[in-house]
């Protein structure tokens, strides 16, 4: 069958349109079921020791403090909060059960925000949980803190970097932090030569 110049018509914007769905069908999958789990054993680099505060302080469940955390690079932001159950990475002090996360989105890396008002966060973030969430305002991203800080909802496929947390004296410190610390380290393990990294 000989082809027609009036047969492009249809054919290029045909093209054009399946081109698009199939693109659009592969990312709405990859968006929606292919994000990565949390890690039950997080690989800590130990930093800087920064007192949290006074394990008072957070004097209720979903509790929070913001914080910025030293690094070589810089400062990070950060968020600890008090949680109603232990997930994993997290620190528990009697009874009471802490976690923190770099506040950094590893979509793209705006800030993140913990959410409390959910009907706002719905509105504004276009997700709805039952629980506080972090949310990525910036393509509206949305982490599970009760998931160890999964991703669930938006770009985001890794997890937030989470913290080392340590309590001493009624007062929780933050000791390091989980690597690749994402997305400021690269997602490739570095390279090491004679002990020390190329």
């Amino acid at each position: 069958m000989k082809l027609k110049r009036r047969d492009l018509v249809w054919i290029v914007p045909s093209g054009i349109a399946a081109t698009f769905f199939g693109w659009f069908g592969w990312r709405t999958v990859k968006i929606q079921f292919l994000k990565t789990q949390v890690s039950r054993e997080p690989h800590w680099q130990r930093a800087e020791r920064v007192k949290v505060g006074v394990v008072d302080e957070f004097d209720q469940p979903w509790s929070f403090r913001y914080l910025d955390y030293p690094l070589k690079r810089g400062r990070l932001p950060v968020v600890v909060l008090r949680l109603p159950q232990p997930v994993p990475g997290g620190l528990s002090v009697n009874g009471m059960h802490y976690a923190g996360w770099s506040r950094i989105c590893t979509h793209q890396g705006c800030t993140i925000d913990y959410v409390r008002n959910l009907e706002a966060g719905a509105i504004l973030y276009n997700y709805r949980a039952d629980h506080p969430f972090f949310g990525c305002r910036c393509h509206f991203g949305a982490f599970d803190p009760l998931e160890a800080g999964k991703a669930v909802f938006g770009p985001p496929r890794f997890p937030l970097p989470r913290l080392l947390l340590e309590g001493e004296n009624g007062e929780l410190y933050i000791a390091g932090y989980e690597t690749p610390l994402r997305p400021i380290e690269s997602y490739r393990p570095l390279k090491t030569v004679g002990g020390k990294r190329a």
